[in-house]
């Protein structure tokens, strides 16, 4: 499998920048997911990758070969696209085997590589099957099989479970991840669906109006995310963000009281902030915890049983509502005055002019 560098890689259509300068190592047998937004860039800096897009400045290396200007055909890459791509005159097997038949390879050749292919991905049943008579998972699955049988140096995807329904998307994330583990493959792999990200990525580049945000494990950018828009875009729901103002060692909410800011963030907290203490204080849901102690006062405000949780919409302020998650027995009603403590070790902070993510090495 293959290394693939991204060095300052531009692309501009007249005075529009589809991606703006960017830096990405993307390692061999790694999982990567461009993860964003529709228009952020991300299909775009695929196609570079492929060869479909040329780059307007910047170089495109592969295991240390300059293919900035390469053919596609010279790049040794699949692509896999959202809507398969398949000929809809051949045979599933025909469409699996086109790309060794381009290459010249022999007879023989061909009919082991397509027969190992296909009872890797499990589609014997449907060699003989035109595109139009099969399913979308089998369509897809046949899209897959006709990059894997070239055994290219990486595999690039283009959001390719966009067009299949919920329950085919789950069954299929799960079959392209044992795929590229089973394969030890190099895989970019573009979704706006950040659930998918999360469940398939080694590490997730996050894009938005053609910047790179953040890129991180998956962990990483929903614990830690670099900025309000990943905090904002990573988790369903997204983080909770309350404006405060810091001052004697709290985060003090307009309408809903003092926050007692851990010992380890206040140094920070002193160091980075402007002399207002204007400060966004994020926690995602299941850091805030209902609790007759609480020291944070809100109102019930709804409540969705999520099968395994109920999740809590909690109005404080008298003006914004935020995200609890509780155990699935949990019900109030709504108007039920309630109060929340947050997990210490789950709490960040932002910066509200940057909207950058406040560090801890900020108070070192």
């Amino acid at each position: 499998m293959a290394t693939i560098e991204l060095i300052n890689v531009e692309k501009k259509f007249d005075d529009f920048s589809a991606v703006r300068p960017m830096n990405l190592t993307i390692n061999s047998g790694e999982f990567v997911v461009l993860l964003g937004p529709s228009g952020c860039g991300k299909t775009t800096t695929l196609r570079m990758i492929s060869g479909l897009e040329a780059v307007t400045t910047g170089k495109i290396l592969l295991d240390g070969r300059d293919v900035t200007w390469a053919h596609p055909s010279e790049r040794d890459i699949a692509f896999v696209f959202q809507f398969f791509a398949l000929y809809p005159h051949l045979t599933a097997q025909q469409n699996i085997a086109f790309p060794l038949q381009a290459q010249g390879e022999t007879k023989e050749t061909i009919r082991q590589r397509v027969t190992e292919v296909a009872r890797l991905l499990r589609i014997e049943r449907v060699l003989d099957v035109r595109p139009g008579a099969l399913s979308g998972g089998d369509q897809q699955r046949v899209a897959l099989a006709r990059a894997l049988v070239r055994r290219p140096a990486a595999f690039l995807m283009d959001e390719p479970l966009g067009a299949l329904d919920a329950e085919f998307r789950e069954t299929m994330r799960a079959e392209i991840k044992r795929l590229h583990i089973e394969q030890d493959a190099t895989t970019v792999y573009v979704t706006h669906d950040q659930i998918e990200a999360m469940a398939m990525g080694d590490r997730i580049v996050v894009m938005s109006a053609a910047v790179v945000q953040q890129v991180g494990t998956p962990a990483e950018v929903y614990h830690n995310p670099a900025n309000l828009f990943v905090a904002r875009f990573i988790g369903s729901p997204g983080m909770n963000l309350v404006q405060g103002e810091y001052r004697d060692g709290a985060v003090h909410i307009p309408g809903c009281g003092p926050y007692a800011v851990p010992d380890d963030w206040k140094p920070a907290l002193a160091n980075s902030l402007d002399a207002d203490g204007a400060v966004i204080l994020g926690f995602r849901p299941e850091a805030a915890t209902v609790s007759s102690a609480g020291e944070l006062p809100a109102t019930v405000y709804a409540t969705d049983l999520h099968g395994s949780y109920t999740m809590l919409h909690l109005e404080i302020c008298d003006t914004q509502v935020i995200q609890a998650r509780a155990s699935r027995e949990t019900h109030f009603d709504i108007n039920t005055p309630v109060n929340f403590n947050l997990n210490p070790a789950m709490v960040r902070f932002f910066h509200p002019k940057t909207e950058h993510a406040i560090l801890k090495e900020a108070g070192a």
